[in-house]
C-alpha cells in the first residue's frame, strides 16, 4: 500500500511538470514561443510547489528546502526549454531521445543534490535518467496518435512509475 501512496503523490508532483512541458512543446511547434515558455515556467513553478507541499507524504518528515524549490524552478524551466528546442529539431529521433533524456535526468538529479550540498544520489539520478529517456520516446511516439491531453496522462503515468519504482521500490 505504501508504494501506491508514493505513486499517487509522485503523480501529483509530475503532472504539472509533464503538462507544462507538453503544452509548451505543442505551442512552440506552432510558433507561439511566448505562450510555450509561459506554460513551461508555470508548469515548473507549479510542479516545484507541489513537490515542496507533498514530499513529506512520500518521505515522512522530509520537507524540500527552499533552495531546492528555487533550483527546481530554474533547472526545470531551463531543461524544458532546451528539451523543446531539441524535440523540435530536424535531427532528433527516438534513438537520440534515449541519450538526451538520460543526460537531462542525470543532470537534474545532480543539480538537486548540489542545491542542498549533499552527495549526488546515483539512485535518484538513475530514476530521473530512465524516466526522462522513456518520457521523451513516449512523447514522440504518442504525439502522432493521441491528443496532447492523453499524451500528458500517459507520459506522467510512465515517468511516475519509473521514479517510484527506482526511488522507493515496489515493496514499500
Amino acid at each position: 500500500m505504501r508504494f501506491l501512496e508514493a505513486f499517487c503523490w509522485e503523480f501529483v508532483q509530475n503532472l504539472p511538470l509533464v503538462g507544462g512541458f507538453l503544452l509548451g512543446l505543442d505551442f512552440w511547434q506552432r510558433g507561439r514561443l511566448g505562450v510555450a515558455i509561459a506554460f513551461m515556467v508555470v508548469g515548473s513553478v507549479t510542479g516545484s510547489a507541489m513537490i515542496w507541499a507533498t514530499e513529506s507524504r512520500i518521505v515522512k518528515g522530509h520537507r524540500e528546502p527552499i533552495q531546492v524549490v528555487v533550483t527546481n524552478v530554474l533547472a526545470m524551466s531551463s531543461l524544458m526549454i532546451l528539451l523543446t528546442m531539441y524535440m523540435s529539431s530536424q535531427w532528433s529521433g527516438w534513438w537520440s531521445d534515449l541519450l538526451i533524456g538520460f543526460m537531462g535526468g542525470v543532470g537534474l538529479g545532480a543539480i538537486q543534490s548540489l542545491a542542498i550540498k549533499s552527495p549526488v544520489s546515483l539512485g535518484h539520478c538513475m530514476a530521473f535518467a530512465l524516466s526522462f529517456a522513456l518520457g521523451l520516446v513516449g512523447i514522440r511516439v504518442l504525439a502522432a496518435t493521441v491528443s496532447v491531453g492523453a499524451n500528458i496522462l500517459v507520459v506522467t503515468t510512465v515517468v511516475t512509475a519509473v521514479i517510484t519504482i527506482v526511488d522507493y521500490g515496489p515493496s514499500r
